[in-house]
């Protein structure tokens, strides 16, 4: 047998008890080949190749450093291989091997996870698939487990069985739980491990086992709900989203103290691009991946779909494969989470990209399918009525004027949604988190008691205003991009919008009027007439004249009906007016200079034009120079505030980011 053949067989051979991944040689190996994760049982021996013929002798041990840290005997040792036994006390975690020689440290191996389970024998009982929840060696009860069609839960060992069909029409199928509230599941990187794949037929029974950690101030602890990422290699889109990288852990690590984690609400890529740009999922996670210290749960969005297959099941295999379930839950402290999935692809007109790779004509619809609401019923069987609920999915259930964003067609579904979840909104008002529309508005269904949060893009425009205009990253609404940090204290859920590069305190944005004109000439001067008539069309009022009325525009972006928005003039306090959106058609003057002006200025109709808000007040002050106090107070009694001193410079330099 040749060198070059022993050597790849060694190093196939050495991934046989461990998750297929590419295994990691780095230089001070020193040729031991240590896959990234190991899956194994309690007792079970562990063989590790020596590529340089140069393993460890028979009286050396393997030292396991991590949450525990232990000493374990080699039970075999060769020149190309050696083996150890997965003591019963060690637990499942993140741990850096060694080899200990005479009580000292004389080679560093590397780091791996071992997910050990507890390797009690089962009987599958005419189940195909079943398995055991365990942490640190002993099985949690109650867990749900559910392949999406069916739920079961696990029983006082931990065990679980479902008699899954495994349903071809699904394309991939899979086994998740629901972490349920006192843990967390490991994760690969920011990305929980709530779901594993299924390999064979109905007929196969496979056991599938998960592993949880035990953590604690799950009462006490915050979530970041992070809409709109659109990541796509295009706009500088990478490095804009470093910032928000940097905001994140900047946030994180001020509030070390508390525990943290993250939802998005989808469109994470942006299906346009993943071949055009060769940007997609294991690219948004690379980058992704730098936000330290934060699990981060997934939603699906239509731009997670693929375009290159047709129908609904075969465009999210991918998404399966990488990120997550496209439908799930979990519980945090008192809450119980439900991630749906509410996108319906059609997708059946065959078509090319943009580089001429075959794909499908984008096609789909807002729609919950009765897989989503079936599997929603079961899910929910399991929680008491009492628990506080927050739901997310990516594509709004209500308008900005509370009736349903939902086509005719498919309103029925909507319809059902409400129904599900009236019980819990009965005792506690439901907080459904949306996204898509890359503006932020709030719609309080008071008879169905449930609040949707529409939730701003961390994207804002699809990274474009800061592409055009460095430093002013804003949403077609004037809100800046961000996220909302969802603050659970018990039963009670508050929340705040945090602007990508401001304090949280940041929460409205001010206008001097006098000082807003906003004209083709002076905003698109290279652009060729049809643009520049384009761009004084969409302005609209009250931009395009001149004023000297003394008013003060004020622009709160999560501003719902509770909210107060004072100003004191010489002493003296008002409550400022909401301008009416039916009434004026008014849009943020500072989006439409930094964003649609210049597209229009290089002869491009914006692919993201400004549009008109809700959330935008109104003050006229008795001159065109006093200073005025402006407060702003939130549902919760949280108090914002800026001294405006007038006259204030209409420019970007005045609004960018310091």
């Amino acid at each position: 047998m040749s060198k070059r053949i022993f050597l790849l067989m060694a190093f196939l051979v050495a991934v046989s008890c461990a998750k297929k991944v590419e295994p990691t040689i780095s230089r001070d190996l020193a040729g031991i080949v240590l896959p990234d994760e190991i899956e194994c049982f309690a007792g079970e021996t562990i063989e590790l190749r020596v590529l340089s013929g140069r393993g460890p002798v028979s009286t050396d041990q393997i030292e396991l450093a991590g949450e525990q840290t232990m000493r374990l005997p080699l039970a075999e040792a060769e020149p190309y291989r050696f083996t150890f036994t997965i003591d019963p006390n060690l637990h499942s975690g993140d741990y850096k091997l060694s080899i200990i020689r005479d009580g000292q440290n004389v080679r560093s191996i590397g780091r791996t996870r071992l997910l050990i389970s507890t390797g009690i024998e089962i009987d599958p009982q005419g189940a195909s698939v079943y398995g055991q929840v365990a942490s640190q060696g002993k099985g949690v009860a109650g867990v749900v487990v559910s392949d999406g069609v069916l739920t079961t839960q696990t029983d006082g060992n931990g065990i679980y069985r479902l008699k899954s069909d495994k349903k071809s029409k699904f394309k991939y199928n899979y086994v998740f739980i629901s972490v349920p509230s006192g843990y967390e599941p490991f994760s690969n990187d920011f990305l929980p491990r709530i779901h594993k794949p299924l390999n064979y037929s109905k007929s196969v029974p496979e056991r599938k086992d998960f592993e949880l950690l035990p953590v604690e101030g799950q009462d006490n602890c915050q979530v970041l709900v992070m809409g709109d990422i659109h990541l796509a290699k295009r706009h500088n889109d990478r490095a804009q989203f470093v910032d928000f990288i940097n905001d994140v852990n900047e946030y994180t690590s001020a509030n070390a103290g508390r525990k943290l984690y993250g939802l998005t609400l989808g469109d994470m890529v942006w299906d346009l691009y993943w071949k055009v740009n060769n940007y997609g999922y294991q690219d948004y996670i690379q980058d992704a991946k730098n936000i330290k210290n934060l699990m981060i749960y997934q939603t699906i969005g239509n731009h997670d779909h693929s375009m290159y297959y047709p129908g609904d099941y075969e465009t999210v295999v991918e998404y399966k494969q990488q990120l997550a379930p496209t439908y799930y839950s979990f519980n945090i402290g008192k809450v119980h989470f439900v991630v749906l999935d509410d996108i319906e692809c059609k997708n059946s007109e065959k078509s090319t990209d943009d580089n001429g790779n075959p794909c499908y004509k984008r096609d789909h619809k807002a729609n919950l399918v009765s897989d989503v609401l079936n599997w929603l019923e079961k899910d929910l069987s399991y929680v008491p009525k009492t628990t506080p609920l927050v739901v997310t999915m990516h594509i709004p259930l209500y308008n900005r004027d509370g009736s349903y964003r939902y086509e005719s067609a498919y309103q029925s579904s909507a319809k059902t949604l409400e129904d599900l979840l009236a019980p819990y909104a009965a005792q506690n008002e439901v907080q459904l988190f949306t996204a898509h529309t890359h503006k932020l508005y709030n719609v309080i269904n008071s008879s169905k008691k449930i609040y949707e949060h529409n939730s701003a893009a961390v994207c804002a425009a699809w990274w474009m205003s800061g592409y055009d205009t460095p430093g002013i990253h804003v949403c077609q609404d004037g809100t800046p991009g961000g996220y909302t940090v969802l603050d659970l204290s018990g039963n009670t859920l508050k929340w705040q919008y945090k602007p990508t590069g401001f304090p949280v305190e940041c929460q409205f944005r001010t206008y001097d009027r006098n000082n807003i004109h906003i004209t083709s000439d002076k905003y698109t001067k290279s652009a060729t007439q049809e643009y520049k008539t384009a761009f004084d069309n969409l302005v609209g009022s009250p931009w395009k004249t001149a004023s000297s009325a003394n008013e003060v525009y004020i622009n709160v972006w999560n501003w719902d009906a509770s909210w107060k928005v004072e100003v004191c003039e010489n002493g003296t306090w008002k409550n400022a007016t909401k301008v009416s959106t039916t009434s004026s058609g008014i849009m943020d003057p500072l989006h439409l200079i930094a964003a649609s002006a210049k597209r229009y200025d290089g002869n491009h109709e914006p692919s993201f034009k400004t549009e008109i808000t809700d959330h935008i007040f109104k003050y006229t002050a008795g001159s065109a120079d006093s200073t005025l106090e402006i407060k702003v107070t939130d549902r919760f009694g949280n108090v914002y505030t800026e001294t405006m001193t007038r006259p204030k410079p209409f420019d970007i330099e005045t609004y960018l980011k310091k």
